[in-house]
């Protein structure tokens, strides 16, 4: 693997090389009036790439987890005919649009799902590996293979936005169809949340990896302990659970990803999400009563990645505005 990536680098410095000069100081030039970013485009397109397999797989996760089916021991099938589908039409974003959306031994019609996750994750992928890598990959293509300094402030955030996100995309559409959070996806998000931080503290604007992983415990402890607080008081109040114990597994999950102001920004967030998905769909169903159930889940998840990536700029421009 570091020989691949060695030839993978020196190919794309050639490519840099051919395209934009370095000065006298090593400082990338401009030729033709416009800045090169042929390499970057080439390594977000990996990252797109990557994102539509992920995409897929989380497809299956899906379909697939909810009915406690394995994930590994069947290969995708047509699930009106049970034909096995060929690699050749299994080929993420391409199949669906070749094929029109339908199988092509029955021809029934696949559900529009398939392709949404798959570019939506796709789209995440390559956008937070543009905003992580742009000052990377000027580097690498400077034809020096990076020091493990260079890559790890820009590899190790990556890999929490996209972790993060692929759990959420995963879950939000399983408790919007089955009103259940699996533990397997809280779960895994949650030790790679965790091994995140402890491996890169700056993650969480601290110093040390112990002030990092305090700073989850405390984020975890007022996010989890809220909603448990809240799922209490609304059982005793509606006589039946309020709040899944999933919704807390959530929370747990975010709070190794956010820093305790942006959990209690979630929380109200997704309050607010919930609280106008609620109202819309008492007026679309045409509910009499305030009492019928809505996975809070999404909502949640909706918040925890609106907060994640512009929470803290809301959390500064308040303090601006209150003088502190």
């Amino acid at each position: 693997m570091p020989a691949i990536s060695h030839l993978f680098f020196t190919h794309a410095a050639r490519a840099w090389g051919s395209a934009a000069g370095t000065g006298n100081d090593g400082v990338l030039v401009r030729k033709r009036g416009i800045w090169y970013n042929e390499p970057m485009i080439l390594f977000a397109l990996f990252a797109f790439l990557f994102g539509a397999c992920m995409g897929s797989f989380l497809n299956v996760v899906i379909l697939r987890m909810p009915k406690e089916e394995s994930l590994w021991r069947r290969g995708s099938h047509c699930a009106s005919c049970g034909t096995p589908i060929a690699p050749y039409d299994n080929i993420p974003l391409v199949s669906y649009l070749v094929l029109r959306g339908k199988c092509r031994s029955c021809g029934a019609r696949f559900s529009a799902q398939y392709f949404i996750v798959e570019l939506l994750t796709a789209l995440v992928f390559a956008a937070t590996f543009w905003h992580r890598f742009g000052g990377v990959v000027p580097v690498l293509m400077l034809g020096q293979y990076p020091a493990w300094a260079v890559l790890k402030p820009a590899l190790l955030p990556w890999v929490a936005d996209i972790t993060l996100m692929s759990c959420l995309i995963g879950l939000t559409w399983i408790d919007a169809r089955h009103f259940v959070i699996p533990l397997e996806i809280t779960v895994t998000g949650t030790l790679i949340g965790f091994a995140v931080t402890a491996w890169y503290p700056a993650f969480r604007y601290e110093e040390t990896s112990w002030f990092a992983i305090g700073a989850a415990g405390m984020a975890m402890i007022l996010g989890a302990g809220l909603l448990a607080v809240v799922r209490w008081l609304g059982s005793l109040y509606y006589k039946r659970e309020a709040l899944g114990l999933g919704d807390i597994h959530l929370m747990v999950m975010l709070a190794m990803f956010l820093n305790w102001p942006e959990i209690l920004l979630v929380i109200v967030l997704s309050s607010v999400l919930g609280s106008i998905g609620g109202i819309t769909m008492r007026i679309i169903h045409r509910q009499g009563t305030w009492r019928f159930e809505i996975p809070y889940g999404p909502y949640i998840a909706a918040a925890g990645a609106l907060v994640y990536f512009w929470g803290h700029r809301v959390i500064e421009w308040y303090k601006g505005l209150c003088g502190l």
